[in-house]
């Protein structure tokens, strides 16, 4: 078992398993009564700001691997914003997309 704090987590790179950068790990949601980690929170990166300014919500689902340095995610994970461009992540149904996250 490989144990890694949020310390350690706070402010990993973010990216889909083709390469494309989403962003910077700022905090994760648990889920209390499990005692699970369920949503990752990101910062979005500049190259996905101009769609969305809030930090995305990614689904533990989504994530193909975890290291203090990085958190790779599936090539499906894409922030809201419209249809995927020829080339780019595309959203399968059954998998949410990375969503701004609620603040307050």
């Amino acid at each position: 078992m490989s144990l890694i704090s949020l310390k350690q987590l706070h402010h990993a790179l973010v990216v889909t398993e083709s390469g494309h950068r989403l962003g910077r790990v700022v905090d994760v949601e648990l889920d209390a009564e499990a005692h699970l980690v369920t949503t990752y929170l990101v910062s979005p990166s500049r190259l996905v700001q101009p769609l969305t300014r809030s930090v995305l919500r990614i689904h533990r689902s989504q994530v193909v691997s975890v290291s203090p340095e990085k958190l790779v995610v599936q090539d499906s994970v894409k922030p809201l914003g419209g249809e995927a461009e020829p080339g780019r992540p595309s959203l399968p149904k059954n998998v949410a997309p990375a969503v701004p996250a609620r603040s307050g």
